[in-house]
């Protein structure tokens, strides 16, 4: 415990001059190469990225060890809810012949669908294949499903003559609230693709300074801020700050004493998006929602309010009255509260958030903001 002023300076001096917090200091700083390139949080960089990451064949050399290593990922995880029966031992064996799996990327594939006898259209963002396995990656970064997509995607590759004893569909994203719309697809994001798989091949012996350094780049990038908010793609620094708050408890519980009742200013963090976004209408946000954003909640005053929208209409549903648009539910709300005829407009994007089923909340201008930049990068790509 730090007893005075004079010992509080000097383990500051030391926190400050520490290698390893100078270490952690830098990475905040500089920027990767794929920022400078312009390419830090494209999805088709990504995509592109994981591609040589997981083959067999590439450049990495390293045979097929990330590739099991994904596997292990996005089977062992969900043995339990039987979206899958591969497990680490069938991993791990030569059964599979994963050595002779080939990795491709933006594979397009289409297919009539019987009930409606519609063409249907696909663009797997990553498309893995050998004799006995397919494993396709829906790739979101930036954005979230499209309308019915990964249902579109089902209906498509169950219309492909293509016969495996195992296959796989994988949801990829950073963002836990953003969830495939079909129930066949596993989902995992780039926390557990860091832990479970970049990682083990850093730390591999076999792997060149060359192909460490690019992994490493790779990582620095996953650390950055997505979507202009202080949230990262992967925590990739707990280690170290583990380390270093447990050389400096002493130092850093003071500051955090000193500052846990205030509120800082928002802090300007750096972003590798260049998408510029305008703010879209309800009827563009309504379809792109699932079955688990539909419970609306807000704190007006002391008081929580609930509502839950209707996905097929978009229309809000509070206190037993169905309402047009977010706003007017927010006035019924405020209305609910005050007992009184209260006519004040309301941004209902900032009034409502949406509640998850694990608790987690997220305001609807934010969710607004997601859809925005998935269709400006659309627009891009």
């Amino acid at each position: 415990m730090i007893t005075n002023t004079k010992e509080l300076k000097s383990q500051l001096n030391k926190l400050i001059s520490d290698p390893d917090f100078l270490r952690l200091q830098e990475s905040f700083e500089k920027e990767s190469l794929f920022q400078l390139l312009g390419f830090g949080h494209r999805e088709t960089m990504h995509s592109a990225f994981i591609s040589w990451l997981l083959s067999p064949t590439s450049s990495l050399n390293l045979g097929s060890f990330p590739l099991k290593r994904f596997l292990y990922y996005i089977c062992e995880e969900n043995v339990s809810n039987m979206k899958t029966t591969i497990d680490f031992d069938l991993i791990e064996s030569d059964a599979m012949e994963l050595e002779k799996m080939e990795v491709a990327t933006e594979v397009t594939a289409s297919a009539v669908d019987p009930d409606t006898n519609t063409k249907l259209k696909a663009r797997f963002d990553l498309y893995l294949t050998n004799d006995f396995i397919r494993i396709i990656v829906e790739n979101k970064v930036l954005s979230r499903e499209n309308k019915d997509q990964t249902e579109t995607y089902t209906k498509i590759l169950n219309n492909l003559d293509d016969s495996y004893t195992y296959d796989l569909k994988v949801f990829l994203s950073p963002d836990s609230t953003v969830k495939p719309k079909c129930p066949e697809f596993i989902q995992v994001d780039y926390q557990g693709l860091y832990d479970f798989v970049i990682v083990p091949c850093l730390n591999h012996p076999k792997i060149s300074i060359a192909n460490k350094n690019l992994l490493e780049q790779y990582v620095h990038n996953l650390r950055m801020v997505y979507r202009g908010v202080n949230k990262p793609m992967a925590k990739v620094n707990d280690e170290l700050c583990i380390a270093i708050y447990n050389k400096y408890k002493d130092v850093l519980d003071e500051i955090f004493d000193a500052v846990k009742n205030e509120t800082p200013e928002k802090r300007k963090v750096k972003t590798s998006s260049t998408v510029r976004t305008s703010k879209i209408s309800w009827n563009e946000i309504y379809p792109r929602l699932n079955e688990d954003e539909k419970y609306l909640e807000s704190t007006y005053g002391n008081t929580i309010t609930k509502a839950e929208l209707d996905l097929t209409s978009g229309h809000i549903l509070f206190q037993g009255k169905e309402y047009s648009s977010l706003s007017s539910a927010a006035i019924a709300a405020v209305n609910s509260i005050k007992g009184e005829n209260y006519t004040d407009r309301y941004n209902g994007f900032e009034f409502w958030s949406i509640v998850y089923p694990n608790g987690e909340k997220k305001k609807l201008s934010e969710v607004r903001v997601d859809i925005a930049l998935a269709l400006a990068q659309d627009e891009e790509d």
